[in-house]
């Protein structure tokens, strides 16, 4: 049949060849009522006469009387040699036209009962959609700089293999071979050491938030988060229960010797020691060891975030929590987004070797699933040296364009904006140095096609502290100047 037909409608039509009416009735019936329900979209090419009744089992003529039923009702039309179509105005339309009274209005439906964790999710700032296109977005890497012929090659020699033993049930903590690459580059290059068995692969990182929140975490207990910090993290704990304890975050990340009473009973704490999303800031030896002694006083988790430490430009590495941990109270979360793409969505997390089995249950239960073949390419382009390659090629591409946007900034908003240099990541934090509403630039700068998101907005408690996080790793050089020119004026004009 037609491609037009892919999803056909006739799936829907339900004959009685015992009931009352004729068989022509029944379907023009239902036809008519599909139509006026919208299912049959007005102007569709119907099926021709021989094909529908084929798919009904019923005569041709049938489904001849059915159409001219249609036809002398204005519902449908034919069209000489090329058949019978719907009318695009309808019956309804001209009653409505001449006056005829509209449907009841209908009461309003009672208000929604939602959980006290969906009420306290529907507060909650969350970012707004990332749509290509956009100059400065902070959480893009240059996408036009990946190794496609390489992905290519990759993708084409899996299916050529014909893997037909991986479309069973997938690993359910992930393909053994991409396990194994993770652990040989943690263990190389970020100095995490771990066993591809403590490796567990999902599906995103929101994913993997909500996991442990599901399994460490029973309704009411308190995590601590950094402020500012990442709003779907946040979003991940909220809507399974957690008590959110935002603490702030200052140049050298969390403290905790600031940490409020509130935090006494937490059972967990989330932290991104190495390049933190949104300032950039990099914890310090002595504030790594604090955070681990303050969670073995507690018995707490302490979750490790590697936002984009593989990204350094300028980075001073530091050992890893889960590398000082003696307790295996620290799970360590990173991903392979922040290199390729955000749409890739592979996440990984290093766990304990108690909690491999709790996590191998729960990922059965809840589908946290990355398909076969993306699995395999990444490890194959891990395992021939693409990635490592790629990483370092990209060094010097981001290190060219934080350069321009530092100078760029500096030149066009020094006297309203404090614009730090870049040590790590894509991105950099520059706050107001005077009252500023961030929210309101950011959005006006949207509409001339510059994402920069609001400083308040990743914020939960100290939102009169503004500023915007420019990014610069989607933004190819030449355009990073004139980016910072429209955006300078736009803040003039706020």
């Amino acid at each position: 049949m037609n491609a037009s037909f892919n999803y056909p409608f006739w799936n829907t039509i339900a004959l009685a060849p015992d009931g009352p009416e004729p068989l022509y009735d029944q379907i023009a019936g239902q036809i008519r009522a599909l139509v006026v329900d919208g299912a049959i979209p007005r102007g569709m090419h119907l099926p021709p006469s021989r094909k529908l009744a084929d798919e009904l089992g019923v005569s041709r003529s049938t489904i001849v009387l059915a159409y001219n039923r249609l036809k002398n009702e204005g519902y449908a039309h034919g069209r000489t040699g090329a058949g019978t179509y719907i009318e695009k105005d309808l019956p309804e339309d001209m009653h409505r036209r001449i006056g005829e009274p509209s449907p009841a209005p209908q009461p309003p439906p009672q208000p929604r009962v939602l959980a006290a964790r969906g009420c306290a999710l529907m507060g909650l700032p969350l970012p707004s959609e990332r749509e290509l296109g956009y100059d400065l977005s902070p959480l893009l890497p240059a996408l036009d700089e990946l190794p496609f012929a390489d992905i290519s090659r990759s993708t084409a020699e899996y299916w050529g293999s014909e893997p037909w033993p991986q479309f069973n049930f997938s690993e359910r903590l992930g393909l053994p071979a991409l396990r194994q690459q993770i652990a040989k580059y943690l263990g190389e290059y970020e100095g995490v050491p771990c066993r591809p068995e403590q490796i567990a692969v999902v599906a995103s990182t929101t994913q993997a938030f909500i996991l442990l929140a599901q399994l460490l975490l029973d309704p009411g207990d308190g995590v601590v988060i950094e402020d500012p910090g990442y709003p779907t993290r946040t979003a991940a704990m909220v809507a399974n229960g957690a008590r959110i304890l935002p603490q702030r975050v200052d140049l050298e990340g969390l403290c905790v010797d600031r940490f409020g009473p509130e935090t006494h009973d937490a059972r967990m704490v989330i932290a991104s020691p190495t390049n933190q999303f949104p300032y950039g800031s990099t914890m310090s030896m002595e504030r790594r060891l604090s955070l681990l002694a303050w969670a073995r006083a507690r018995n707490a988790w302490v979750i490790e975030y590697d936002y984009s430490s593989p990204i350094g430009i300028n980075r001073q590495p530091l050992a890893s929590l889960l590398s000082l941990d003696a307790d295996q109270r620290v799970i360590f979360i990173g991903n392979i987004n922040r290199i390729f793409s955000p749409s890739l969505g592979l996440t990984y997390l290093v766990l304990p070797p108690d909690l491999v089995e709790l996590f191998y249950r729960a990922k059965l239960v809840f589908s946290c699933y990355l398909p076969p073949p993306l699995q395999q390419m990444v490890a194959d382009i891990m395992g021939r040296g693409v990635l490592a390659k790629h990483v370092r090629r990209m060094r010097l591409i981001y290190r060219e364009r934080a350069t321009i946007l530092v100078d760029a900034l500096r030149q066009a908003l020094s006297d309203r904006l404090l614009i730090p240099d870049v040590t790590a990541g894509l991105h950099l934090t520059a706050h107001a140095l005077g009252p500023l509403d961030d929210a309101a630039v950011t959005n006006a700068a949207r509409q001339r096609g510059i994402d920069a998101p609001a400083l308040s907005r990743y914020r939960l408690q100290d939102r009169t502290a503004t500023g915007f996080v420019f990014g610069f790793g989607n933004t190819v050089p030449e355009r990073i100047t004139p980016a910072v020119r429209r955006f300078a004026e736009i803040m003039a004009a706020a």
